[in-house]
């Protein structure tokens, strides 16, 4: 019962970690399309241009994964679901800041930009 229960809580917090990547392109972006901004990720740098490459690679391929990675939650061992647990959850929260920076970002070009 209780690795049911952590395997699905597992599988929403993979798919909320998919939206909040999904979230970061997006705002990505639209911040660089301001020309103030610039791409701190040297690998994002290579195809945050290419808007095909980069929906491809920030959304279609990450929801593969995750839809994958869910699918196959029930067959782990209650050790192994909460590593993946601490991994999913510092997936999260890394995510969490870097959609934060980018409000933080709108917030100042709203005030700021002229």
């Amino acid at each position: 019962m209780l690795e049911s229960n952590l395997s699905s809580r597992l599988g929403v917090k993979l798919y909320f970690v998919y939206f909040l990547n999904v979230v970061d392109w997006i705002c990505t972006v639209s911040l660089l399309s301001t020309g103030l901004f610039y791409e701190a990720n040297p690998l994002s740098r290579t195809f945050i241009s290419n808007n095909v490459l980069g929906f491809a690679l920030k959304c279609v391929l990450p929801f593969l994964l995750i839809f994958l990675s869910a699918r196959f939650l029930h067959i782990l061992e209650f050790s192994q679901l909460k590593v993946a647990d601490m991994l999913i959850s510092f997936a999260l929260t890394v995510y969490l800041f870097i959609t934060l920076d980018h409000f933080i970002n709108f917030i100042l070009l709203l005030f700021f930009w002229r």
